[in-house]
């Protein structure tokens, strides 16, 4: 595998409601009033959110499935996907699967 490419290790759902500010809170559009009722706080990842546990860049990353209610907290409106490092949820999920 090169040191560039990802690599699934496993799936994980998540137990915890757990906090990750966005990057920048200028720039980022905000979450929906409803959003944030009905999910938790901006910048929380709320409990119930799956996803997979990658590899890249030699380091482990929560990278969570699109669509999922609630992901518009934690991340920008035009771009559902990003990498979140494994030291921000770490012992707050628990696996669903191995491989894909």
């Amino acid at each position: 595998m090169s040191f560039l490419e990802r690599k699934n290790l496993y799936r994980i759902e998540l137990t915890e409601v757990c906090y990750y500010p966005p990057i920048s809170r200028f720039s980022v559009p905000m979450p929906s009033f409803e959003s944030v009722k009905k999910n938790g706080n901006w910048g929380s990842i709320p409990s119930g959110t799956k996803g997979w546990v990658i590899e890249k860049y030699g380091k482990k990353y929560f990278r969570p499935d699109e669509n999922q209610e609630g992901i518009d907290l934690f991340t920008p409106a035009d771009q559902p996907i990003v990498l979140i490092p494994y030291s921000k949820i770490s012992g707050h999920y628990k696996k669903i699967s191995e491989k894909e």
